[in-house]
C-alpha cells in the first residue's frame, strides 16, 4: 500500500452541502465516512485491488484531501481525477 500527496478541490456552496455530496459519493461506492462538514476520514473498498483510505478537511471553499492508503497499482492521478470529476457534481 502507498499514499498520495494531498490535493485541493475548490467548490461552491456551503461546507455542509459539500459534506453531503462527499458522503453520498463514498456511500454509493460502498465506503464509510466518519466526520462532519469540517474534517473527517474516508475508507472505500475497491474490488480486487484493495482499499482506499484518506482524510479530508474543509476550509472556506476548498476541500483538502489526503489519500493515506491506496493499492500500489492504482495511480494517485486516477483517484484525484475521479474525486475532482465527481464531488462537485454528486
Amino acid at each position: 500500500m502507498s499514499s498520495c500527496d494531498p490535493f485541493k478541490v475548490e467548490f461552491s456552496g456551503s461546507a455542509e452541502q459539500l459534506f453531503e455530496k462527499l458522503k453520498k459519493l463514498v456511500e454509493d461506492n460502498k465506503g464509510t465516512i466518519s466526520g462532519n462538514a469540517s474534517e473527517g476520514t474516508v475508507t472505500i473498498p475497491i474490488k480486487v485491488v484493495g482499499t482506499i483510505s484518506g482524510t479530508y478537511k474543509i476550509s472556506g471553499q476548498i476541500c483538502t484531501i489526503h489519500i493515506t492508503k491506496k493499492p500500489l497499482l492504482l495511480p494517485c492521478s486516477t483517484i484525484e481525477t475521479f474525486i475532482k470529476d465527481n464531488i462537485p457534481k454528486a
